[in-house]
């Protein structure tokens, strides 16, 4: 078993309802996230490796029952589970149950309350709350794990996340089982275990493709452009852009070593990292986090380097480094200025924050950072020569001309970033990479200045009830620069005045998308302009949002349960509104409006009975 001590879910009763609190804590998930393939490495049997399963999930997630089902051919066997329940576990049919359903699609389900899904239960079952998901090699789904409940919304997305992750190292743990206690001979075992460890590299790729985007969109003005390429199929390198408020953070990490080790400690990283800038860490305060928190999980003679930068509305940035390769800040007249501060690597020494010096700059209209990992100017030839910094910057000065003489396009980043590499390439040669190469570079529109002073006379225009100026002064500004968040919600309140809901509705979309705002507010803003376009299903998506946000935001609940009226959904509107009572229950509008159906419903019920 995993040597861990868990925090555990307890049912308190909160302004008269029933909720869970406690369950997995940040540095709980990070430890299992680094373990489970450790703990799964030393089952050698079926048998061995489902009691492995049904352990972990009982101590992670403190359930009433896990039961792991595998296909035979025909049916989704229960194979093991934590106890037996009444009625007795059985073989499902492929679609059938919540087990069947999520091996038909493929895709995991969490369903925080049963108790209206009937459909997915035997008689007389009591679970309540169940996350169930695929165990999936290759193309080929093997079955399925659930963890079940008896406590309505016991779980939560962070709980299935980490079971997916389970079900995902699960799967390729059972087909190597499988596949060693199968071979019949040393030749056939050792060729099978090349071609495992090759899929399983791959495996391993897909997986850190998760949290390596080598897409970024834009964000405010600022446009990015990535570079990733690992030494073999995963890598020890890693970065990350994340979104929060008026800010974006932006981080670029290398761990010691390569391979698998060194790309599970990255997983952890990710992890880590976002739930940092979250909670609203300074980045003196992220590098202290990261260091300290991580240290004691990380495998042995294992560190990495770390730079962040944080980005500020107003284009000025701060920055911190822990020990790793300087940042580049490229003027648009093609100076430049090598970024660095005092800090320590993490994982080698316990760090604080007072031992990370935290420095500040600004961009200027098309001036560019360039975040980068040291395979790249590291990077040897046939000759034994390396690439070194000083060629590498020359390469991105000369670039930067070149582009800037031949080209009307200001936003230079992506065809910049193609010209460094291909000369990065010539010098290379055929020589074999040293090293997991990765690069983020960033450049301010140049014409970001002028979607400033589009935006703030449209914001004039507004002010003097000018709409029509405002929304055309706007509109310019958004043809130059599709990434300003502070116009994009200006068009979205600006058309829902106007009653064009359906350009309010893709304008406050794609604000969400690009500022990364995740608040009760901008949800319902963005739900009231999905329910005025008559879009009720899509209104229902973000009204949940909005409530699971904050429970308490009355309005998104009122405008819930009028959805669900529309929908003649009368038992839904009047549960969602005991919900929002529950969680407001000094709301006198929902007491109001709850009556009011009650006794509807009331009417209804002793009509049918008449009949």
């Amino acid at each position: 078993m995993i040597e861990l001590k868990y925090g555990t879910r307890k049912i308190v009763t909160f302004r008269g309802a029933k909720k869970i609190v406690g369950g997995l804590t940040d540095q709980n998930k990070i430890d299992v996230l680094l373990h489970i393939s450790k703990e799964f490495a030393n089952a050698g049997k079926e048998d061995d490796l489902f009691e492995v399963v049904t352990s972990i999930c009982k101590e992670i997630f403190e359930c009433e029952n896990t039961t792991l089902r595998l296909y035979d051919g025909e049916l989704l066997v229960p194979v093991k589970y934590t106890k037996e329940t009444s009625p007795p576990r059985r073989n499902l049919q492929v679609d059938e149950g919540y087990s069947g359903k999520t091996f038909q699609t493929g895709e995991s389900l969490l369903i925080p309350d049963l108790e209206h899904q009937s459909e997915y239960l035997d008689e007389e079952e009591t679970t309540l709350c169940v996350m169930c998901v695929p165990i999936t090699y290759k193309t080929e789904t093997l079955g399925v794990i659930s963890v079940e409940s008896e406590h309505a919304f016991f779980y939560k997305e962070d709980d299935l996340e980490i079971l997916e992750a389970l079900g995902s190292q699960l799967a390729l743990t059972l087909t190597g089982v499988r596949l060693i206690e199968g071979l019949m001979t040393a030749r056939a075992r050792e060729a099978a275990a090349l071609s495992q460890l090759e899929w399983d590299l791959k495996m391993g790729r897909n997986v850190q493709n998760q949290i390596v985007s080598e897409s970024i969109l834009p964000w405010n003005g600022i446009y990015l452009s990535t570079y990733y390429e690992p030494m073999v199929e995963v890598s020890g390198d890693y970065y990350a852009l994340v979104r929060k408020g008026n800010t974006a953070t932006i981080i670029m990490v290398d761990v010691s070593g390569h391979g698998i080790p060194a790309a599970l400690v990255t997983m952890a990283i990710h992890y880590k990292f976002f739930r940092c800038v979250e909670q609203g860490l300074g980045l003196s305060e992220i590098m202290e986090e990261m260091g300290e928190s991580l240290k004691p999980q990380l495998p042995e003679s294992t560190y990495f380097t770390a730079f962040i930068v944080r980005l500020y509305s107003d284009y000025s940035y701060s920055y911190v480094n822990g020990g790793h390769q300087k940042a580049i800040h490229i003027k648009n007249n093609s100076n430049f200025e090598l970024l660095d501060t005092k800090g320590l690597p993490l994982g080698i020494l316990n760090v604080a924050k007072k031992d990370y010096e935290e420095k500040h700059g600004k961009l200027e209209t098309g001036d560019m950072l360039v975040l980068l990992t040291d395979g790249i100017t590291e990077q040897k030839n046939l000759e034994r020569e390396e690439y070194g910094k000083d060629n590498f910057i020359k390469t991105l000065i000369d670039g930067q001309k070149s582009l800037q003489n031949e080209s009307s396009e200001q936003i230079i980043v992506e065809k910049l970033k193609k010209k460094v590499f291909d000369e990065w390439n010539k010098f290379k040669g055929d020589a074999e990479k040293g090293d997991d190469i990765s690069m983020l570079m960033l450049q301010r529109n140049p014409s970001s200045q002028e979607t400033l002073t589009l935006t703030r006379a449209a914001k004039n225009a507004h002010k003097e009830r000018n709409d029509d100026e405002a929304y055309r002064l706007a509109k310019s500004a958004y043809k130059i620069d599709p990434s300003l968040t502070d116009n994009l919600l200006f068009l979205g309140k600006l058309c829902y005045n106007q009653k064009n809901f359906s350009e309010s509705m893709f304008f406050i979309n794609e604000y969400i998308k690009t500022s990364g705002e995740d608040t009760a507010t901008i949800h319902y803003l963005y739900a009231k302009s999905l329910f005025k376009g008559e879009k009720i299903p899509e209104t229902k998506r973000a009204l949940k949002k909005s409530l699971s946000c904050d429970p308490s935001f009355t309005k998104a609940s009122l405008l819930l349960a009028k959805c669900y009226l529309i929908e003649n959904s009368l038992p839904k509107a009047i549960k969602t509104l005991q919900q929002g009572i529950k969680s407001s229950p000094s709301s006198d509008p929902l007491k109001t409006v709850l009556v009011k159906l009650e006794n509807v419903n009331q009417k209804e019920m002793e009509k049918e009975d008449s009949l």
